[in-house]
């Protein structure tokens, strides 16, 4: 049968399961003369390499699921009292020197060995599972699939984890945590393992805040007409400064205006590489992580000298697919949705007043409307244009009230000494009322972008036209809880 039941015989696995402690075992070996076998190395056939391709056919993945590896790797396992199982070519070192300073191997390292190898053929088993299931709802009639399963959320979600690393500590000092890398993510965007380039190792909250960052940045530049490179700084999981510009000193230069006080101890990414002037620039301010798609000699130069700064390179920050699923525990279980991905282009919108965005309008809207989307519901943002780019002056999220949002957006622009006049507006779901549109009409907004979708639209919309707002409706609402 082309070798598909070659290993898996009484006389291998009789080899591997029995117990050398076992009076019976040993002379029920001997009587059938089975040979004990001491030391079993497998390395899978590569599912996981040829699942992650999306032209793999049916007949390819069946024929990448190995099955005497895992059943030897398993009856070693089981035995490791008396075998030595290696599924991980990383571990044949601790192996090769067991076996020649002692001649044998320690029972912890046999233990060791044996829990990798369950946790091996877990991953392997969820992801056979994963992908099958996936590839046989594509393969259905487009009418008769169900939408959860086309998108990876079927009756059971296969999720294996690998630990990348021990945390120092949580989000706060008294929690224990630690960084997984997920079987299922893209290997071109993984901050879980992305090894710095400098500066400490990476905590619990270098790494949420750089997640939001890297999320912040594709929701401000995928698909953005002006194809300008963006900046995005994060404190605290929310865009506290944002800009798209024809340089990356000049996209720096605009979002640290946005907010330079609660940029101080933030965490930036860059949608380009970073130069020495741009290095230079940033080395004035206190940062805690620069993520970017890279940084040139002479800005590692200028960096380095800031010892605590982590950087980390990722060629792929601005093209990698996002993740396709995000995540949330709840008592007792998952809440498992598709990423929110980026916010659809303003100009896609519908212009739903009498007086339609200028120029400069468009641009401002462009960034005020897709930046709402990384910043907690309820969300208002507030964007200006500048130069040959956009930049965002100031935020309000995270309140229960849109107004309150509102208000705070406009006070922290006016704090910074921002014209909030001509302003630009992005809410990341519909006015219910016209209350919080008239409070942002008195800051002196002139340009709003929102869903759309109230039962007072019509009466949001006649406020704007009463005080010259011009405003697009996109359809599409972007929560952030």
């Amino acid at each position: 049968l082309d070798g598909r039941v070659k290993t898996l015989h009484p006389k291998i696995h009789g080899g591997l399961l029995g117990r050398r402690d076992f009076p019976q075992h040993v002379e029920q070996m001997r009587a059938h003369d089975i040979a004990p076998i001491d030391l079993v190395v497998v390395n899978l056939y590569p599912f996981e390499k040829i699942a992650g391709r999306s032209d793999a056919s049916w007949d390819e993945l069946i024929e990448n699921i190995d099955i005497g590896g895992p059943s030897m790797l398993r009856s070693a396992a089981k035995n490791h009292d008396s075998v030595v199982v290696v599924c991980d070519p990383s571990d044949y070192a601790d192996v090769i020197i067991a076996l020649d300073v002692g001649g044998g191997t320690a029972h912890a390292l046999r233990r060791r060995l044996a829990l990798k190898v369950f946790a091996r053929t877990a991953a392997y088993d969820a992801a056979i599972a994963a992908r099958l299931s996936l590839k046989a709802e594509l393969e259905l009639p487009e009418d008769r699939r169900e939408p959860c399963v086309s998108a990876g959320l079927g009756d059971v979600l296969p999720l294996v984890a690998r630990r990348v690393s021990a945390l120092r500590y949580g989000e706060n000092p008294h929690q224990l945590a630690a960084v997984y890398r997920a079987s299922s993510s893209s290997p071109e965007l993984d901050l879980a393992s992305v090894e710095p380039l400098q500066g400490k190792e990476l905590s619990y909250n270098n790494l949420l805040d750089a997640d939001a960052a890297v999320y912040a940045l594709r929701a401000l530049a995928d698909g953005a007409d002006d194809g300008h490179p963006g900046v995005i700084v994060i404190k605290h999981n929310t865009p506290c400064g944002a800009a798209r510009s024809s340089s990356v000193l000049g996209a720096w230069q605009q979002a640290l205006k946005g907010d330079p006080v609660s940029a101080f101890g933030g965490i930036v990414a860059v949608g380009g590489v970073v130069d020495e002037a741009t290095a230079a620039a940033m080395s004035e301010v206190f940062l805690e992580v620069i993520v970017a798609v890279g940084f040139t000699d002479g800005a590692r130069a200028v960096l380095a000298k800031k010892s605590q700064l982590r950087l980390l390179a990722v060629a792929d920050l601005t093209t990698a697919p996002l993740p396709r699923h995000a995540m949330r525990s709840v008592a007792g279980g998952l809440l498992v949705q598709q990423h929110d991905g980026a916010p659809a282009a303003v100009r896609s919108g519908r212009v739903v007043t009498k007086r339609a965005p200028t120029d400069a309008e468009w641009r401002a809207l462009d960034v005020a409307w897709r930046l709402c989307a990384p910043v907690k519901s309820n969300a208002i943002t507030l964007a200006r244009a500048d130069g040959d780019g956009a930049l965002l002056i100031a935020a309000g999220g995270g309140q229960t009230s849109r107004v309150d949002s509102a208000k705070i957006a406009i006070a922290k622009a006016r704090e910074h000494k921002h014209e909030t006049q001509g302003a630009a507006v992005g809410s990341d779901a519909f006015f219910p009322f016209a209350d919080g549109l008239l409070v942002l009409a008195d800051a002196g907004v002139t340009a709003v972008a929102q869903p759309g979708g109230s039962k007072r639209d019509d009466e949001v919309i006649a406020a704007a036209n009463e005080r010259g707002i011009a405003m697009v409706f996109l359809g599409e609402r972007h929560f952030r809880h």
